[in-house]
């Protein structure tokens, strides 16, 4: 006797939910993984084209998800650890790896997903290994993950014999073509391919469907993945928009070149596809498995073949947004740690592109156009965590004495430079829309004119380029009082952006306080590498 109709719904809605909690964790837990060090260890694991298709079908089959490794791929080719063209190869090999799910759906594994669960499960219950916890917790979100896969399969089984799903198989017996469509509809509303293809082999086990409309199914999953993800797209800029969209492309080429060799072969009884998987010998469900390996394979096929002219291509149609041209580093990449003697020159010409950006907020401001603003600070925070991070990962390396005070300075310097990044920005952004205001205006182009000198001191640090920026930002603070009590803000009602204005002069102060520091430093720093 089948189960209740509700409780085989609610065993697909359990099914569903570990299938999702356990794909969000692997994605969450994967973010936290990738830092600094893992970066560049992902880094050095791509070097070759070989190599960088073995890590991308490890990922693939780790997280199910090309979504989640172009997540961490789009990071990585943003901060300049990995050029687009090979980050294309770990992406387009990671779709294989997503072929593993559909192999789990067709094998009977349950204890081994118990054993995962239960192992990384008591790892993280009492603490162990805490150095290993995100990899062990990515461990425990991969075994929900095919728990809930297997809770799905056992809601589906009876399914499968029922009345309903007749009349269903019947109608693609009489139009199999159809059964693209239906994968790509599937695809496009469940949002992972190789869920899709898994639920489609647990309905199949027995072959109600048909052999032919099952893998029609799997084919349309491309082109399902390819508008899905196109559409989702349409929200991204620059460097993540060109990698999801060249996912789609390849996705969308790979299901009508599949499809197409299942419909010529039917048609005209060639023998090219099913005749391929009918001759390993293996049951139903594994050959619905192979289809959908091969559908993937041809994705990475397609990948590869469009390399020659992606990077240059896809840079062409997308290019990358300003806010992602200062977020990442130019001067200092993955192995530039490899020559300590020269880092700290190269940290040097990236701190200087975060001073240039504070000219930037100042003119948003004189313009009174607050567009740019919160994406310029964003990225500017971004590039200077990647300076700070640079800058640890320099301290813990075995570098001479004189070396390691230099970088600690110039972990001060940057910590120097954060602060600024914040006050100059928070300066903008209350001048917004005043600059017709007499003090308004003077306090703009006073700044300006001050963050010029430091600019032209950090990109020629002589004596005398110094020497005036440490004149200029010497303490002005009774003049500052004076300019107050001169336009009234010490009055109550005295102009209508009396509070604005009065807080634009306290920033004002801090930042020439913060600039002072900055030539300070950088007068130190000139003593420093002349003795």
């Amino acid at each position: 006797m089948h189960p209740p109709m509700l409780e085989l719904l609610a065993l697909y809605l359990a099914g569903l939910a570990f299938f999702f909690s356990g794909m969000s964790g692997v994605s969450d837990n994967l973010r936290q993984m990738s830092g600094q060090r893992f970066r560049q260890i992902l880094g050095r694991l791509t070097h070759r084209p070989v190599m960088a298709g073995l890590v991308g079908a490890t990922l693939g089959a780790i997280t199910q998800s090309a979504s989640v490794v172009a997540f961490i791929l789009s990071g990585m080719v943003s901060t300049g650890l990995l050029p687009i063209s090979r980050a294309l190869i770990v992406l387009a090999c990671a779709n294989i790896g997503t072929a593993l799910l559909v192999f789990v759906a067709a094998s009977d594994l349950h204890v081994s997903i118990l054993f995962l669960i239960g192992i990384t499960g008591l790892i993280l219950a009492f603490r162990l290994f805490k150095r290993w916890k995100p990899a062990v917790a990515s461990g425990m979100s991969v075994g929900l993950l095919f728990l809930g896969l297997e809770m799905m399969k056992q809601a589906f089984q009876p399914l499968a014999s029922s009345t309903q799903f007749a009349h269903v198989a019947g109608f693609f017996a009489r139009w199999p073509y159809a059964a693209f469509l239906l994968g790509a509809l599937l695809r496009a509303l469940i949002h992972s391919s190789s869920a899709v293809a898994a639920i489609v082999v647990t309905i199949n086990r027995g072959g109600q469907l048909g052999e032919f409309p099952a893998m029609m199914v799997i084919a349309g999953l491309g082109l399902g993945s390819a508008l899905a993800t196109s559409t989702l797209a349409g929200n991204l800029r620059g460097v993540p928009r060109q990698i999801a969209m060249y996912q789609a492309m390849t996705n969308g080429a790979a299901s009508l070149f599949v499809g197409t060799l299942l419909v010529i072969e039917r048609l005209f009884h060639v023998p090219l596809l099913m005749a391929a998987v009918h001759a390993s010998g293996a049951s139903i469900a594994h050959r619905m498995a192979c289809t959908y390996l091969v559908l993937n394979v041809s994705v990475a096929a397609a990948a590869f073949a469009g390399l020659g002219w992606a990077p240059k291509g896809l840079a062409k149609l997308w290019p990358p947004t300003p806010e992602q041209d200062l977020s990442s580093p130019i001067y200092i990449q993955h192995n530039s740690l490899n020559s300590p003697e020269t880092a700290l020159d190269l940290v040097a010409l990236e701190q200087m592109r975060t001073v240039s950006v504070l000219g930037r907020y100042i003119d948003a401001a004189r313009r009174g156009d607050p567009s740019q603003l919160k994406p310029l600070h964003a990225a500017a925070a971004q590039l200077g965590r990647h300076i700070s991070e640079f800058l640890d990962a320099l301290l813990k390396l075995p570098i001479a004495t004189d070396l390691a005070s230099r970088a600690i300075g110039f972990k001060r310097k940057e910590s120097t430079l954060r602060a600024l990044d914040d006050n100059v920005y928070l300066f903008a952004e209350t001048l917004m829309g005043l600059a017709n205001e007499p003090l308004a205006s003077l306090l703009i182009e006073s700044l300006d004119t001050i963050l010029f000198s430091a600019l032209a001191a950090l990109e020629t640090p002589g004596d005398l380029e110094i020497d005036i920026l440490v004149n200029m930002t010497d303490d002005r603070s009774g003049m500052m009082e004076e300019l107050r009590n001169q336009h009234g803000l010490g009055r109550n009602g005295s102009t209508s952006h009396t509070s604005a204005l009065h807080y634009a002069t306290t920033l004002f102060e801090r930042n020439v306080w913060l600039l002072r520091q900055l030539a300070l430093w950088m007068r130190e720093d000139a003593k420093f590498a002349a003795a």
